[in-house]
């Protein structure tokens, strides 16, 4: 798991629109003293106005007011809005108000309705800075159940998607004693469970230790079962029956988290024999060795831990996949696991139906038209990690993006998977731009940056003045990070052309081609800067897994990522039905976190790592914008 960090973010960067102004307003509120709460309760956040008075109406009765009553107007006004949709008319009135000068009761109004509009347009820094205020933490003991819930709610959104897990927690935790609706406790419960799963293992059995909380250290309990033994079921589900035992008064006791509740149902069911498709002969006979040594380095591990292992038999995909699947459910496979050519799992995908279930080791041309029952697919997609940078790209705060990437065919299938994304998630891209290996990498960036037209610009002005004018050449205002494709050797050219064309502030993204896999801090200096995700087996010093492999294969480093995939496919094996039917389910793996996607594909989120003084190392969640280089 990558190293959380409670990092801030520059506010000004998720400021859009009228949202700016109103944040200012906002934010001059810390340096003043906030009025003392009122000693009453204050009315809970109105969630729905009578729909006999319109906006118009309550504007038109605030102009006839005084302050306070003409803001309390102006705030329903708003939040008639904001229920229809109409969220930029919400966000002119709001962006209109001095929170300072409003009483209580209104100031949390605006401050729940501000936050609606940030979360609304994925502002989420500026949403976390409203709902951290000075003044709103002064006003929990005042306020009803249901604003109290209402706002924790939000915070503990933010707080999860901002990385600070434990914040997020605490709300979560927070809320469970307050709402009394049994749906809202169940979705309450889930998402504790969630963020709980996204603290680190060592993390978790500290906070288990010494959590002064009954409850809160019975969720920390519990998740340190959860979180670990992804591998030996039977283990787990022995320490979840002495958890139970201990914690018999606890909220979970008769309300498990789904993932745990599956566990003997899993035991029961889990294949007694594997079936390994991978190719032994041709060109991809070297990929076929590296993903057995993985696989086998997970199953000796578990071997040599006491653990129950299946029998597990190889066949070679070479030739006839189809007839090296059949003989394997003659033989009495219980699973397959491969092949990992695409074009043979393609041809297993178009089957009708399968005997047994598939984890294939690559992902088909195309997707079945229908899903197929008990085909799974687990790779390592460069498609998945394309999302993933538009995600985390757009949590940080950027929505205007410029694409650059190498000409080829793997690479064009990643920038369009980045691109679906970062526009489904509501961002722009603003340039998109090709190079072919070798090319002049200075007039790529140059033609990007429009750095050209800022010249000839100068040029004209200079001519029209008639005077020499000492002016340096402009790249182009409307890009606020750069997604970059590339290997290491071309990175390290392209990486400082975006400083020597006046572009060396804007972030750039990358995905795991950018690193070779192995320490090279004196060529990877010009790389610095660049953050990119990539799988924790790389950076894992512990793994006995990787261990085994260095040990026992003669594999080059190049095929760290096969053997990752290996290990995680054995981890999958007992688990594929656990993940199919609870799919917030992560398996924290050598290749990333792994979730079933509804067609029974396999996503993983890795860990994101940033080059700096030439060397590889780990991000927080969320990054800070000053800490890039």
């Amino acid at each position: 798991m990558p190293i959380r960090l409670f990092a801030r973010k520059v506010l000004h960067t998720t400021m859009t629109g009228m949202l700016a102004s109103a944040l200012v307003l906002t934010l001059s509120s810390c340096s003043s003293n906030p009025p003392q709460p009122e000693q009453r309760k204050a009315p809970a956040a109105k969630t729905q106005t009578k729909a006999s008075v319109s906006p118009s109406q309550l504007l038109e009765m605030a102009r006839q007011r005084q302050s306070p009553e003409r803001e309390s107007l102006v705030l329903q006004a708003a939040q008639v809005y904001i229920e229809d949709n109409k969220f930029s008319r919400a966000r002119a009135l709001i962006s209109e108000m001095n929170p300072d000068a409003l009483p209580d009761q209104d100031y949390i109004t605006y401050t729940d309705l501000l936050s609606t509009l940030a979360l609304q347009e994925g502002s989420n820094f500026l949403a976390h800075g409203i709902l951290t205020k000075p003044r709103l933490e002064q006003q929990w003991q005042a306020m009803e159940p249901a604003t109290e819930i209402a706002l924790r709610e939000k915070r503990a959104r933010v707080f999860a998607l901002l990385g600070e897990t434990q914040l997020s927690v605490n709300e979560r935790m927070q809320l469970a004693a307050l709402i009394d609706n049994k749906k809202q406790q169940l979705e309450n419960q889930e998402a504790l469970w969630q963020d709980l799963m996204a603290i680190p293992f060592a993390e978790l059995q500290q906070l288990a230790h010494n959590e002064m909380g009954e409850a809160a250290r019975g969720w920390y309990s519990l998740a340190t079962i959860g979180k670990n033994n992804q591998i030996d079921l039977e283990q787990q589900r022995e320490q979840l029956q002495s958890w139970l035992s201990q914690w018999p008064q606890h909220p979970a006791h008769d309300n498990l988290p789904n993932d745990l509740r599956l566990l003997q149902s899993l035991i029961d069911k889990q294949p007694q024999q594997i079936a390994l498709l991978l190719p032994m002969q041709g060109k991809l006979a070297e990929v076929g060795e590296a993903v057995r040594d993985g696989f086998f380095a997970a199953y000796y591990q578990a071997l040599s831990n006491g653990r129950k292992t299946p029998e597990v038999r190889q066949y070679d995909s070479s030739g006839d996949a189809l007839a090296a699947y059949q003989q394997a459910v003659a033989d009495g496979a219980d699973l397959v696991i491969g092949p990992i050519d695409k074009e043979k799992v393609t041809e297993l995908s178009l089957m009708p139906s399968l005997q047994v279930p598939v984890l294939s080791l690559n992902y088909p041309d195309a997707p079945p038209a229908e899903p197929l029952k008990g085909f799974y697919q687990f790779g390592l997609a460069v498609e998945d990690e394309a999302r993933q940078v538009a995600r985390q790209a757009f949590v940080e705060g950027h929505r205007q993006a410029m694409v650059i990437i190498p000409a080829q065919e793997w690479s064009e299938r990643s920038a369009r998977a980045f691109v679906n994304e970062w526009e489904k998630l509501g961002g722009i891209v603003v340039n998109r731009s090709q190079f072919t290996a070798g090319g002049n990498y200075s007039n790529l960036v140059k033609d990007a940056m429009l750095i050209e037209q800022s010249q000839v610009r100068a040029r004209e002005l200079q001519e029209l003045l008639g005077t020499k004018l000492e002016s340096l050449p402009r790249s182009r205002s409307d890009v606020d990070m750069i997604f970059l494709i590339a290997d290491p050797a071309q990175a390290r050219q392209i990486k400082p052309t975006f400083a020597f064309h006046y572009a060396g502030k804007i972030p750039v993204y990358s995905t795991s081609q950018v690193y070779s896999g192995e320490p090279n801090p004196k060529a990877d200096r010009d790389l610095n800067g660049i953050r990119f995700n990539t799988m924790p087996w790389l950076f894992d010093t512990s793994s006995a897994e990787k261990q085994a492999v260095a040990q026992y294969t003669k594999s080059a480093a190049v095929y760290g990522r096969l053997h990752a995939l290996g290990a995680d496919a054995f981890r999958l094996y007992a688990r594929l039905p656990q993940l199919e039917q609870v799919p917030q389910m992560r398996i924290f793996g050598a290749t990333g976190a792994l979730h079933m996607l509804g067609d029974g594909r396999i996503e993983r989120e890795q860990i994101w790592v940033r080059f700096r003084n030439g060397d590889a190392v780990p991000l927080p969640v969320v990054i800070n914008e000053t800490d890039v280089q």
